[in-house]
């Protein structure tokens, strides 16, 4: 790690944090700390895609919330931040010649032993998580102030429920393509008085991009319905085209975002995102066969985001219904088959491999077993970043 410190010494990039009180919470990427009192930010941070938070408190309490953001730095940046007492949460100093102060005195190493070092053991698997997702997608996703904030689910049965019911009711009734939409949008509907409700109405909204449904097109035969609904292929081809201008890569920079979004801003549209947009993805026979990069650059995303997941994600109350084991397993039968190209074949017994290892059951019955596949749990834990697992590199 030598060279690499020194390389990081001429071009690497820092994030000074001013006025931060000891025992507030402080993270980018994979790591986070409580602070002490001399605390003032990390050097040696690789230029790229960041995700910085941080928390009045580091205690995991009820109630305790984080902000972060997404930072983007060139070489050698300097980003100055100052901690709101009021907010609790890192903001930009209001004074740009202040800032600039600041930031010559990060340079000429004035604050050099307020610094702590970024955790270069854990730089490649940063990348890996974020190989796809570029600034320009930042700047379309992020909030309007650019801060995600903890938000969790709450449902109101009489507020989206009743809605879906009744159109679902008008829609068994009635049996036509009309009703149907006003099932769906009324759903849309409850979701959206869903978060009016959310404790934390101040999250900010993530814009993602919207994920295509499913819906009946008038004077479609029974078969062509069916495989509609079987194969989504229609749906990725117009969401490629409408939401990232026909760079098939833009849906997996989301994919990582939203991801990001979940996992380290605690924020449940991410994974509301993240969710739709794999069950999308893992449901297109067609396109895997169309679009071979696509779909091997998917089985490396998903791979990343499966080894470095924290393990009780694959017990939580949010992915008990075990989606990404129905995921992973509808993406092998669509990618691991007769005449798809080698390297995607070659993935797929990786990603095959890492499944047995997250869920503790060989695919073959995992699929047996559907909807009462076991959730894994371990006993003692495991640490955010599985250092010890499957290496990503090994994907290829």
């Amino acid at each position: 790690r030598t060279a690499e410190v020194q390389r990081l010494t001429e071009h690497g990039c820092s994030i000074l944090c001013l006025d931060c009180p000891a025992g507030m919470l402080f993270g980018i990427d994979y790591s986070a700390w409580s602070v002490g009192p001399n605390f003032m930010g990390v050097k040696l941070v690789p230029p790229g895609l960041h995700y910085v938070y941080a928390g009045a408190s580091a205690a995991e309490d009820i109630g305790v919330g984080r902000t972060g953001f997404f930072l983007h730095m060139r070489p050698q940046e300097v980003a100055v931040f100052r901690w709101d007492p009021v907010a609790e949460e890192l903001v930009r100093p209001e004074n740009a010649d202040e800032e600039a102060r600041y930031a010559d005195g990060v340079r000429g190493f004035d604050f050099d032993a307020n610094l702590g070092p970024y955790p270069l053991d854990l730089s490649s698997q940063w990348t890996e998580l974020t190989r796809h997702a570029g600034p320009a997608l930042v700047n379309k996703i992020e909030p309007v102030g650019k801060a995600i904030r903890s938000k969790r689910a709450e449902y109101d049965e009489t507020v989206g429920g009743a809605n879906l019911r009744q159109a679902e009711g008008q829609q068994a009734a009635n049996g036509d393509q009309e009703a149907e939409d006003a099932a769906m949008d009324d759903h849309d509907g409850g979701r959206q008085a869903e978060s009016r409700l959310e404790s934390n109405s101040g999250a900010g909204s993530l814009f993602f991009s919207a994920v295509p449904r499913p819906r009946r097109v008038k004077g479609a035969s029974p078969v062509e319905t069916t495989r509609m609904h079987m194969d989504r292929s229609a749906q990725l081809e117009q969401m490629i085209a409408n939401e990232y201008g026909n760079d098939e890569m833009g849906i997996l920079g989301e994919l990582q975002l939203a991801y990001i979004a979940f996992i380290l801003g605690q924020n449940f549209d991410g994974f509301e995102q993240w969710r739709a947009l794999l069950r999308l993805l893992c449901a297109c026979e067609a396109a895997a066969g169309s679009r071979p990069e696509l779909y091997a650059e998917l089985c490396r995303v998903f791979f990343a985001q499966l080894s470095q997941a924290p393990s009780d994600l694959f017990g939580d109350d949010l992915t008990k219904d075990n989606f990404m084991g129905s995921c992973a397993l509808a993406l092998l039968e669509i990618c691991d088959a007769d005449g798809r190209h080698p390297k995607l074949r070659k993935r797929c017994g990786k990603l095959r491999e890492l499944v047995q290892e997250k869920f503790g059951i060989s695919v073959e019955d995992l699929a047996l077993l559907g909807e009462d596949a076991p959730q894994i749990v371990e006993a003692d834990g495991r640490d955010l970043v599985d250092l010890a697992g499957l290496a990503l590199g090994s994907m290829d």
